[in-house]
């Protein structure tokens, strides 16, 4: 599933683009996939000719405000990419008549649901499994929207004192701490790895045994990592594609994550290992990653 800087990637290069533009229609190829109480008919009757006001991000979703009382929220899930370009349906296929990864990537070609835009440009979700979703929403009820409901703070946004409170009586091993979106959000398998692999902690160390230098070196590796991947345009480790359809090229400096077997990158004499905690996959370097 994209994370943070996947999502973040997809917000900025969607908001050049959108904001200030109108919705003239959309189409999805199951009703289900637009999550429309009245129906995907009702769906477009509601954005059509509406002004697109802002582009912005929750964690890992994403939310178009549009003009009146409403937002379309967008959940990508764990195989879909939102692309910008243009396409035409031929044969029950919707094909980019842009030359460009959009047109030749294979992982940009399951077309699920395209918005058409004022601008004669659409905007497509590509999504493989089929688990992605779009909703509209209540300007006013979104924050309280189950997929946001009690989620952590925005680990780019909140300060050192912020984080080192949410350590307080916080109990378990690291790696699933700093996953938990209700801790703080964005953060999954990836960048949890890197993270760790950055300060040199056990993905099993727990928390409860930290001090506050410990988190003080979680934080500035946390904030340094997300955002250098975000300069990078993320990780492209399997689905994920920017909105142009390209790759992103963060998977190339890796430390830690799909990493087993290799050399640490500290030059310890450590091997890159690869263990199971709490059903997800962790990467480390048994060498400099201190199990506390």
């Amino acid at each position: 599933m994209p994370e943070l800087p996947e999502v973040e990637t997809t917000v900025r290069g969607l908001r050049s683009k959108l904001e200030g533009l109108c919705f003239l229609d959309v189409w999805s190829d199951r009703e289900k996939v637009v999550r429309q109480a009245a129906g995907l008919k009702s769906f477009k009757k509601a954005i059509k000719g509406k002004k697109i006001l802002k582009v912005w991000r929750r964690a890992k979703f994403i939310v178009i405000d549009i003009e009146g009382p409403k937002s379309i929220f967008i959940h990508q899930k764990i195989s879909g990419h939102l692309m910008y370009g243009k396409w035409k349906l031929k044969d029950g296929v919707w094909k980019s008549t842009i030359d460009s990864l959009l047109k030749t990537d294979p992982k940009n070609q399951h077309i699920r649901v395209i918005f058409s835009l004022s601008n004669g440009y659409q905007v497509a979700l590509s999504d493989l499994r089929r688990f992605g979703k779009v909703m509209l929403v209540d300007d006013k009820t979104v924050e309280n929207l189950k997929e946001l409901g009690a989620l952590g703070p925005e680990p780019l946004d909140v300060n050192f004192s912020e984080f080192n409170k949410l350590f307080t009586k916080k109990k378990g091993r690291i790696k699933q701490v700093i996953m938990d979106p209700h801790f703080i959000v964005g953060i999954g398998n990836i960048y949890a790895d890197e993270i760790l692999w950055e300060v040199g902690l056990h993905p099993l160390s727990r928390v409860e045994n930290l001090k506050e230098v410990d988190i003080k070196k979680i934080y500035a590796a946390m904030k340094k990592i997300l955002e250098k991947s975000i300069k990078m345009k993320g990780s492209s480790m399997d689905d994920y594609r920017t909105p142009s359809g390209e790759k992103g090229s963060f998977q190339n400096v890796h430390k830690a994550y799909h990493r087993t077997g290799e050399k640490c990158l500290k030059k310890d004499g450590g091997v890159i290992e690869r263990m199971v905690i709490g059903g997800r996959s962790a990467h480390f370097c048994p060498v400099h990653q201190v199990l506390k």
